[in-house]
């Protein structure tokens, strides 16, 4: 393999629908001696909106305001630092713009590990990508793709589900195949310097070759201690998520590679296929074979072109509204029912 380019310090961004592996990437990034990559945040889904709703960030009272409710969300709590300190981190950003606070608010964790490189692990983050490049012309995004079956799987199967999917096997293929979609568009505007994209399954099976892969893009050279992040894994991984991380604390296996063969009804798999079969494809995902019966292929054309608000009110810099839809209709009982015996 060819040596790695020049180092730098370019921000990094994990991303990749929840339940792909962007945790266990995101330790096996920290784990390396010049990358700190903290729990997730959300900083990117409030920073975007942040001037719509509070004005121009170079105006200071719009500033404080806006840095006052970031640093008072749950998720900043988790971070371990004194609410003061991150605040007037933030105030003190330059240039004081959505970017600019991002980058001081990071700057925490970059002197607190003594690392020189920060990055950003929050899976939704692939919808705000076209932000992110504008605040960071010089970023790098890595994209990890793990079998959507698998994905939908682990979405509904508590505790996961009790606290964060609410959903059924179809909504969770939408999303699936929105992320995919998402992900190609900013594979498109960065190019290959700057996105990566990997698969779970290869991650799994051959952890070091793809850590290898994935330091030769970043620029910076491969080391052993990145393959023992499990050994810290639970001081990595914030408290309010523990429960659904468990597998963190072991190292990288295959245990959790092609559970619906065994954990999914063939509704339920038929379900997800019958939304996003073109994407499974695509990424060398094989399909199951199973035919659903006509009242699911019913079921799965109207999932298909239901509108959804898969992103509310989302408007990407310079662009048309990714998802300017009616909400869904609420769910009656008759629908739960018919839903419940479609596999949803």
């Amino acid at each position: 393999m060819s040596p790695p380019p020049p180092r730098r310090n370019a921000p990094i961004f994990v991303v990749g629908h929840p339940r792909s592996g962007t945790t266990l990437l995101r330790l096996i990034l920290n784990a390396h001696s010049r990358i700190v990559i903290p729990p997730e945040a959300h900083v990117a889904s409030f920073l975007r909106r942040c001037e719509k709703t509070y004005g121009p960030l170079v105006v200071e009272a719009n500033r404080r305001r806006a840095v006052e409710r970031l640093v008072g969300k749950r998720r900043m709590q988790e971070w371990g630092f004194e609410e003061e300190e991150m605040y007037m981190r933030a105030m003190e950003a330059d240039p004081p713009t959505p970017g600019g606070v991002f980058a001081a608010l990071m700057s925490l964790w970059t002197d607190k590990e003594r690392k020189p490189r920060w990055g950003e692990k929050t899976p939704g983050t692939y919808r705000f990508l076209p932000e992110v490049n504008t605040w960071f012309p010089d970023c790098q995004v890595v994209h990890i793709v793990r079998d959507g079956r698998d994905v939908a799987v682990s979405c509904l199967t508590p505790p996961f589900a009790d606290l964060y999917d609410k959903g059924n096997v179809y909504e969770v293929a939408v999303r699936w195949r929105h992320a995919i979609h998402c992900c190609r568009r900013a594979k498109r505007f960065l190019g290959p310097d700057r996105f990566f994209e990997l698969r779970y399954e290869d991650l799994t099976a051959d952890p070091e070759t793809m850590a290898r892969k994935l330091c030769a893009f970043l620029g910076e050279e491969f080391e052993a201690p990145m393959l023992d992040y499990h050994r810290s894994a639970t001081k990595n991984v914030a408290r309010g998520d523990s429960s659904f991380h468990q597998r963190t604390k072991e190292a990288v296996n295959r245990g959790r590679v092609e559970r619906w063969r065994t954990d999914a009804t063939p509704d339920f798999i038929a379900g997800f296929e019958g939304v996003a079969a073109r994407e499974l494809q695509d990424f060398g995902y094989p399909l199951s074979g199973i035919t659903p019966p006509t009242r699911q292929q019913v079921r799965i054309l109207y999932e298909r072109l239901r509108p959804r608000r898969l992103v509310k009110n989302y408007r990407p810099p310079g662009g048309q509204s990714a998802e300017k839809r009616p909400p869904a209709k609420p769910k009656t009982g008759d629908d739960e029912e018919r839903a419940r015996a479609a596999g949803g």
